[in-house]
């Protein structure tokens, strides 16, 4: 074979016809294996093939040859990234470039090497030498970027982004790149803008379309995500995140067994993804298929041990059915936990409950809602127990009303520093610690809320105005709680928000007898009104009092019945020792447990559940049903 024949095999090559350029090469190189060019090419061809390995034989076996060809070893450092040998492509790009200091590309590979291998910091000025060098290339600005995002500096990796996108328009890595930091520093908005002009310019690009449907699942706009992801799939069919993603957009709406189908198509098609297969356990679960759901969850958590969520998941599959000592085990991963103590480093957060702690200083942390911590202030006595002394720093709107319980030693106020004490806990962490060995104590895994009562002067208050609206009986009424779709910036449960049809919230509550008082927190505009119309009655509206726990606890234990979703309200009825009709999104929250009437948590507490396919047709007939059979109130 005439070695003669290269050129024409390089024709072959730069008009994409790699084929019969690759069969030249090897003719070249059964004559003569030492041939460097030869070698070289078709190591180039290894590359473009996805043959990394190859790659790197035949383009060590050229740099050998001409040890100082710069290109040679540029290549073969690109083909040594590609297996993964970080360190010999370090040395290889470092090399190119001390045989040719001009060519930015080296450069930007030897940073690229550093981080890979954790040496972000070098990496960064790397980069940055890089950029003062070629301001015009690109790509130095967007992994110089990538750099200090990775060192948690998102606020100033903003900036190189947008130079990226300054000097290239058209590249969309770092659009994409650029909206998930604005998404992760809480712009929402702005990430938004980011995405729909990089989708402008690019849209078909299935990643963007994914990442700009994940966005408007943050945002509340379920449909419009279900639309982006549909348009991805239509791209490309086979694209597991896609479904993944409309399943969320999916269930989001309510619609439970759909988004099953989604979650299917998901695993089906990325069998190993752990992450996808814990998504699948969970809509199986939801969806009734108990056993099924619990088993991939299992092995979800054994492909990805460091799975957060699906460990979360887990354990309140576990609370939800019962299972409340294997719940607290999984709850035990919860996000807030893990955020803590990167927000307040300087804090010894322990991380079991030691031995003996008797005449110890106990000092609880809290990185729980309102509702929650009334609900974890629960396990206080069986903490006092044993024979400890106990500081709780609350959110200030629960200070005056926790400072009653008498459980606790120390209401530390919000502007107090946190006191010395021998052992810092999360409050959230109490009920993990306290029923490790109780499996038997059904009081120490499922205790009581603890009483608070209201103080007079607030009684006078809410008595007076009671007054003012109309006769007894009063009903409290709320249709909306939790965190709203906008403000939760990607929470992992999305049982965080709820929110009741006020049409079909309207009809259950036609017939009931008494005044109807509006207990909703930040209700929107005319919303109140909006509703009195659909009742065709008044609907008094007290939600000012939602503005002082103090205020609201004492309204509670004045009304006849409450009726709503599960929130703050919640906790303070239970505190009172009073009960409520509760109305359960599907799924609901672990603490309604996943099916019946009533929860252990609540005792007394009337449920109501919408349906897997998101009706609330059935709960709220239910709902009018009771209150029919209510006895009339008495004539004055």
């Amino acid at each position: 074979m005439d070695k003669n024949l290269i050129p024409q095999a390089l024709q072959h090559h730069k008009a994409g016809r790699l084929r019969e350029a690759k069969n030249i090469y090897d003719h070249v190189l059964i004559s003569y294996p030492q041939h460097p060019d030869a070698l070289y090419l078709r190591g180039l061809i290894a590359l473009q093939t996805g043959e990394a390995e190859a790659a790197v034989g035949y383009l060590r076996k050229a740099t050998k040859l001409q040890p100082k060809n710069v290109m040679f070893r540029g290549n073969l450092a690109t083909a040594l990234m590609q297996i993964g040998d970080w360190e010999g492509a370090e040395a290889a790009f470092r090399r190119a470039i001390d045989l040719d200091s001009n060519q930015a590309q080296f450069h930007l590979g030897f940073a690229n090497c550093l981080a890979l291998r954790g040496k972000l910091a070098q990496a960064e000025q790397a980069l940055r030498r890089l950029t003062q060098r070629f301001p015009q290339f690109a790509l130095a600005w967007f992994n110089l970027g990538n750099s200090i995002a990775d060192q948690g500096r998102n606020l100033e990796a903003v900036e190189f982004y947008q130079r990226a996108i300054e000097v290239d328009p058209a590249l969309s890595d770092a659009r994409n790149n650029l909206g998930a930091i604005l998404l992760a520093i809480g712009k929402s908005a702005e990430a938004e803008v980011v995405y729909r002009e990089a989708l402008r310019r690019r849209p078909d690009d299935t990643k963007l379309l994914c990442n700009l449907a994940s966005l408007l699942i943050d945002l509340g706009r379920f449909a419009e995500a279900e639309n982006q992801c549909r348009r991805a799939i239509a791209l490309i069919p086979d694209l597991s995140d896609a479904y993944t993603i409309l399943a969320a957009a999916i269930g989001h709406q309510g619609r439970l067994v759909s988004a099953l189908e989604m979650h299917r198509k998901a695993a089906a098609l990325a069998p190993q993804n752990a992450r996808i297969r814990s998504a699948l356990g969970i809509a199986l679960y939801e969806t009734g298929e108990a056993k099924e759901g619990l088993e991939l969850l299992a092995e979800a958590i054994q492909m990805g041990p460091d799975l957060w969520d699906a460990r979360v998941s887990l354990g309140n599959i576990h609370l939800a059915e019962g299972r409340f000592e294997q719940g607290w085990e999984g709850y035990y991963h919860r996000t807030g936990r893990l955020a803590f103590p990167k927000q307040h480093p300087g804090v010894p957060i322990a991380s079991s409950l030691p031995n003996s702690l008797a005449g110890k200083h106990i000092c609880l942390l809290n990185e729980q809602g309102l509702g929650d911590q009334l609900f974890l202030l629960r396990w206080l006595p069986a903490l006092k127990a044993q024979g400890v002394t106990v500081s709780y720093k609350p959110d200030p709107k629960l200070e005056s009303i926790v400072r009653r319980i008498t459980a606790l030693d120390h209401c530390v106020p919000s502007t107090d520093a946190l006191p010395d004490a021998d052992f810092y806990f999360m409050l959230g962490d109490l009920p993990c610690y306290l029923s490790r060995g109780m499996a038997a104590e059904a009081e120490s895994l499922c205790p009581a809320s603890l009483p608070i009562m209201p103080l007079a002067e607030h009684l006078r208050a809410m008595r007076e105005q009671l007054s003012k609206l109309g006769p007894p009986p009063y009903i409290g009424i709320t249709w909306r709680g939790g965190t709203p779709p906008e403000e939760q910036h990607g929470a992992m449960s999305w049982m965080l928000h709820k929110e009741l049809p006020l049409a079909q919230l309207a009809g259950a509550l036609s017939d009931v007898k008494g005044t109807l008082i509006a207990l909703q927190r930040k209700p929107g505009a005319g919303e109140i009104d909006q509703f009195s119309e659909l009742l065709q009655r008044p609907l008094h509206d007290l939600s000012e009092a939602n503005g002082s726990l103090e205020d609201m606890l004492a309204l509670l234990s004045l009304l006849d019945d409450y009726i709503g979703v599960s929130n703050t309200n919640i906790h303070l009825c239970a505190a009172l020792g009073r009960t409520a009709r509760v109305l359960l999104p599907c799924p609901a929250e672990w603490r309604w447990m996943t099916n019946g009437d009533e929860s252990p948590w609540f005792p007394g507490f009337q449920v109501y559940r919408q349906s897997t396919h998101g009706e609330w047709s059935a709960a709220l007939q239910s709902l009018a049903n009771d209150l029919s059979s209510l006895p009339s109130p008495a004539r004055p």
